[in-house]
């Protein structure tokens, strides 16, 4: 199994404002190999807003399709030259090979 996890700091009070995007279904669902998206909000009494969206794949090379797929390029290219989002604060986005599981 393979993760693909974005990491999002946003600023205080605007985290409905990514989850929002991932509340209906989308193309990935449809992805060979794709097996569930969870979004998740750490829990704050204040300050800026941390947001995971975590990714579970079948395999790295189901991911790798994924990234290369003219449906996940295209959105993408639809945001190119736009700036981010004034609420978005950073950013990142790491992937994980599952080497143990219970």
């Amino acid at each position: 199994m393979f993760y693909q996890i974005k990491r999002m700091t946003v600023k205080e009070g605007t985290s409905t404002k990514v989850t929002d995007k991932f509340s209906g279904e989308g193309l990935i669902e449809k992805q060979t190999g794709f097996l569930g998206l969870e979004v998740l909000v750490k829990e704050s009494r204040r300050g800026d807003g941390e947001i995971l969206i975590v990714v579970r794949w079948e395999s790295k090379e189901d991911w790798k399709n994924w990234e290369k797929s003219p449906e996940h390029i295209a959105g993408h290219k639809a945001n190119a030259g736009k700036p981010k989002p004034e609420y978005i604060i950073d950013s990142r986005q790491d992937t994980y090979e599952v080497t143990a599981s219970k």
